[in-house]
């Protein structure tokens, strides 16, 4: 019995909180076009961060793979993002460094774009066989 009340009353909670949620629309939705051009110009690579600004900022000092902000800021500027760091200047003092970052999340959709790009491609190619291999048999 106590077991069903305290669901009941986690239940409820869970409405009134979930009915006071606020449902923030997108607006001025565009498709995003030619993802393939662009992600194409991205190159790929391996990198680590400067060990001391690591250690000052808490970054990974481990290398990883990514891409070098400065070429992604030539190629999409919209995948950019500036992170700022507070480290610890002094005895007392502290100041704020600025981390430019490639935002993964944001590349997300041109990547989507590119295979769907890449798809038609593909199908077309298809397409194009099979009329070229049917032309032959005749």
């Amino acid at each position: 019995m106590k077991k069903s009340l305290l669901l009941g009353a986690i239940a409820i909670v869970g409405f009134a909180l979930n009915t006071n949620a606020q449902t923030v629309k997108q607006t001025e939705i565009t498709s995003i076009d030619n993802s393939l051009n662009t992600v194409l110009k991205l190159k790929p690579i391996n990198f680590s961060y400067d060990k001391d600004w690591a250690g000052k900022l808490k970054l990974s000092t481990q290398k990883q793979s990514g891409f070098a902000v400065e070429e992604v800021a030539k190629v999409a500027p919209e995948l950019v993002v500036n992170q700022q760091k507070t480290y610890t200047a002094g005895k007392n003092s502290t100041k704020t460094a600025t981390v430019p970052v490639v935002d993964y999340e944001t590349l997300i959709p041109l990547l989507v774009g590119s295979i769907k790009e890449q798809q038609l491609q593909i199908e077309a190619l298809k397409k194009e066989i099979s009329l070229l291999r049917s032309a032959k048999s005749k």
